[in-house]
C-alpha cells in the first residue's frame, strides 16, 4: 500500500488513471526504479529542475537514460544562463527531495515545464510519486494531459 501523495491526488483530480509502485527499497535514481521495476530506464522519466539567470526557474521532463542539455534549455528558454538548481533550490521550490522529484505538484507555482520530444515517444512512463518508495505508472498521454501546458523540445544531449 502506497501512502497517497499530492501527484496521486492530482491525477485522481484530473481522472488520469496511474498505478502505484511501491519500491522494494528507496530509490533515488532512475536507474534504481528501472531495476526495481523490471523496466527499461529510458521510461523512468527525470525531472529536473534548472535555475535561470540566477532567478527564475524551469522543470525539465526527460528520459531516464538521457542527460540533460542545459546549453539547449538555455536556448529554448531564452535565458543568457542555465544551471541545475541546488539540493536547496529544488527542496524549496518543489518541496520534493532531490532523486524523488515528481513532474507536477510542486510547493511553489509558476515553474514553466518542459518535456523532452524523446519522452512522446514512449507508450507508458514512470514519474516519481513525490516519495523515493513509489513510483508512478501513466500513459504519455496522461502525464500531458497532468502537465497542462507543457512546451515540447530538444533538452538531452546528442548521443553517440
Amino acid at each position: 500500500m502506497v501512502t497517497k501523495t499530492l501527484p496521486m491526488e492530482l491525477l485522481e483530480q484530473k481522472g488520469i488513471p496511474y498505478e502505484a509502485h511501491p519500491h522494494e527499497e528507496t530509490q533515488y535514481t532512475a536507474e534504481g526504479v528501472a531495476g526495481d521495476l523490471g523496466i527499461p530506464v529510458a521510461q523512468v522519466v527525470k525531472a529536473m529542475l534548472v535555475r535561470c539567470d540566477g532567478s527564475w526557474y524551469v522543470l525539465v521532463v526527460i528520459p531516464g537514460d538521457r542527460r540533460l542539455s542545459l546549453e539547449k534549455v538555455r536556448a529554448s528558454v531564452g535565458a543568457g544562463k542555465a544551471n541545475l538548481a541546488s539540493k536547496q533550490e529544488v527542496e524549496r521550490i518543489t518541496g520534493y527531495t532531490v532523486g524523488a522529484v515528481s513532474v507536477m505538484g510542486f510547493r511553489q507555482g509558476g515553474v514553466l515545464t518542459f518535456v523532452d520530444q524523446d519522452v512522446l515517444e514512449l507508450d507508458q512512463v514512470v514519474i516519481s510519486s513525490g516519495r523515493p518508495d513509489a513510483g508512478l505508472t501513466l500513459s504519455v498521454e496522461g502525464m500531458m494531459e497532468a502537465l497542462e501546458g507543457a512546451q515540447i523540445g530538444d533538452f538531452c544531449e546528442t548521443t553517440g
